[in-house]
This record gives C-alpha cells, sequence and structure tokens, in this order.
C-alpha cells in the first residue's frame, strides 16, 4: 500500500482495498481488452480551462474527511447542471466511497450537465486509470504525495495513451519538481496540510508561480469567495477547484459566477 505519513493513510487503505476488489471481478486485462482511446476526451477538458477568463472545476462531494457530511443529495445529477448554468468549465467528481461517499458510476450519472468530467480520487494502480475512461472520465487526478517517480510517470503515460487529461496536485514544495518532470496537463497546488488538513493560501502563493505557463494552473482546496480567487489569480491560476463552498452555498450557481468575474493574470 502506497504510504505518506500524513492523515491520507486510511483513506488510501480503503481505496486499494476497494480497487482489489474491482479487479477480482474485472480483471486488468479484461479492461484492458473493452477500452477504446478517446483523444477527444483529453482535448475537451484542456480547451474548458484554456478559455479567456477565470475558470472554475465546480466540485460534487457530498462528505469531507476533514468537515465531516457537506449534502445528502441521493442523486448530484441536478446539482452537476447547476454548476453548469452557473458557467462552470468543468466537473470534478468524489468516487471515493468510504470517506467521502462517492462512487465511479457518479461519473456516468452527471453526464447530463455537459461539462468535462474529473474523476477525483486517489488513483493509484493501471486498473484505477482504465476504469475512469470505461466510467466517461475525461480527466484524472493524480497525486504526488501518494505515488512514486516510476509509477507516477507510468500511470501519467497510460492516461496519455487512452486520451484522458491529467490534473497532477502537489500539496509541498519537494513533490513540485516531480510532478514537473512528468509533464502533466494541469498541475494543481493544494493549499491543505496533509498532517493537520488546516487551510493556507500561501502554500499556493508560494508554489504556483513556480509553475510554468505551458500547464493549466489550479488552485485547490480554501477557496471561499472572489477575495480568494482574486488572490489565487495573482500568482498565475487559470482554475480554481472548488469543492466544500460550492457544497455548502445556498446558490452555488450565484457563487461560480462571481468567482468567474475576477480577472486572470495571464
Amino acid at each position: 500500500m502506497s504510504r505518506t505519513g500524513t492523515r491520507l493513510d486510511p483513506i488510501l487503505a480503503s481505496v486499494q482495498a476497494r480497487a482489489a476488489a474491482r479487479r477480482a471481478v474485472q480483471p486488468v486485462a479484461d479492461l484492458r481488452a473493452e477500452v477504446q482511446p478517446d483523444p477527444a476526451r483529453r482535448a475537451r477538458f484542456i480547451e474548458a480551462l484554456r478559455a479567456p477568463g477565470m475558470q472554475v472545476i465546480a466540485e460534487c462531494k457530498r462528505r469531507s474527511p476533514a468537515k465531516g457530511m457537506l449534502r445528502d443529495e441521493a442523486d448530484l445529477s441536478q446539482r452537476a447542471r447547476t454548476y453548469a448554468d452557473g458557467g462552470a468549465a468543468a466537473l470534478s467528481i468524489l468516487t471515493e466511497e468510504d470517506h467521502f461517499k462517492g462512487s465511479l458510476a457518479e461519473l456516468a450519472n452527471v453526464a447530463g450537465a455537459g461539462l468535462p468530467r474529473l474523476r477525483k480520487d486517489f488513483v493509484l494502480d493501471e486498473g484505477m486509470v482504465l476504469e475512469s475512461l470505461s466510467a466517461g472520465a475525461d480527466a484524472i487526478l493524480l497525486l504526488a504525495v501518494c505515488l512514486p517517480d516510476p509509477l507516477l510517470g507510468e500511470l501519467r503515460a497510460l492516461a496519455g495513451e487512452l486520451g484522458l487529461a491529467v490534473l497532477l496536485e502537489v500539496h509541498a514544495p519537494d513533490e513540485l519538481e516531480r510532478a514537473l518532470a512528468v509533464d502533466p496537463d494541469c498541475l494543481g497546488v493544494n493549499a491543505r496540510d496533509l498532517t493537520t488538513f488546516e487551510i493556507d493560501l500561501a502554500h499556493i502563493e508560494e508554489m504556483l508561480p513556480q509553475v510554468p505557463d505551458r500547464f493549466v494552473r489550479v488552485a485547490e482546496s480554501g477557496i471561499r469567495d472572489q477575495a480568494d480567487v482574486a488572490r489565487v489569480a495573482r500568482v498565475g491560476a487559470d482554475a480554481v477547484l472548488v469543492g466544500e463552498t460550492l457544497m455548502l452555498a445556498e446558490d452555488p450557481a450565484a457563487k461560480i459566477r462571481s468567482f468567474r468575474e475576477v480577472e486572470v493574470q495571464r
């Protein structure tokens, strides 16, 4: 099992156990035989985030390990359509089951919103990349903290072969060089400390300016209002990935529209 020495480790154990159970039913060889590479998916995701202005990756997640239950919604399809109405560029769908109360099936369930879909999970192996394509994802999240360099490179390469975009997330300066070396499509800096789960946007302000503009630069976690969006825009963010704020908002579409009003520093 991947071990990080952080509060992610119990989550990673759950993810690995559930992935092993799925592979017992559908082995990697069967998945490989089924999938058809689709480069249009990667293009759709990247083009949406490269559009003019501040772009919002709007997240569907019922639960957060840091905050507990956010919304007890059986069906996220209406929320996804609301995000689209607000002008979101893409959806982030939490598919981890035990700690976030998501499921892989929800990638298909939100397709009616018409937005590119990021599978937000702790992708640890080849099978999880392959099943992401089958489930309808246009992009996957990879976390540098969870993956040693050889595996990180292999999973990024596999995603490229399949036509999936990659958002590679870093939490600390020592992960940044490793992340840039595998040439992801998008580089996300997360403001959350994985030891305490506390948020500090200064982490984004420190690291995001070091990311070349050939990557889509994404600010993750801790975005609550226009001031926060403006703060990360000043250091080069092309997009923000927002989960808890939108899940708790009474009018998430209006919140997204307010974020999109912030001028991007390109």
